[in-house]
């Protein structure tokens, strides 16, 4: 089971289903967006499940992009526990996932625009479900 990866019940079914339904909702509303998704595990195995001892991951992200004019960026990090705090107290710029991950996201977009996007915290300028 190459493409799972161990949640947190209450995460899973909490703040995290919370999240994906918003992303949902925003794709509806910018037609096109690209999302990025994935584990952040740490720096030492601290909790591993299974006979395989897969780690755990502390916290998981979301990066998203909206390429429909005017482009912007987002991105969230969420601890793997249960939460009922407001997702948007779990918005980060994609600078920060990159530099938590080691990852550089939409590197094919031009240099000058992908820093500007991914340096930039836009939650006013997306549609949130109430």
């Amino acid at each position: 089971m190459s493409n799972m990866s161990p949640q947190a019940p209450q995460f899973n079914r909490g703040i995290w289903s919370k999240l994906e339904k918003q992303v949902r909702h925003f794709a509806t509303r910018e037609k096109r967006i690209v999302v990025v998704t994935g584990p952040i595990l740490p720096a030492e195995k601290t909790i591993t499940i299974g006979a395989n001892r897969v780690t755990v991951p502390q916290y998981y992200y979301k990066v998203i992009y909206d390429t429909t004019p005017p482009e912007k960026m987002i991105a969230f990090v969420l601890p793997n526990k249960g939460s009922s705090a407001d997702l948007r107290t779990f918005v980060v710029t994609v600078d920060q996932v990159e530099e938590l991950t080691g990852l550089d996201f939409f590197s094919s977009v031009p240099q000058p625009k992908q820093e500007q996007l991914e340096r930039t915290i836009t939650v006013e300028n997306w549609h949130w479900i109430k």
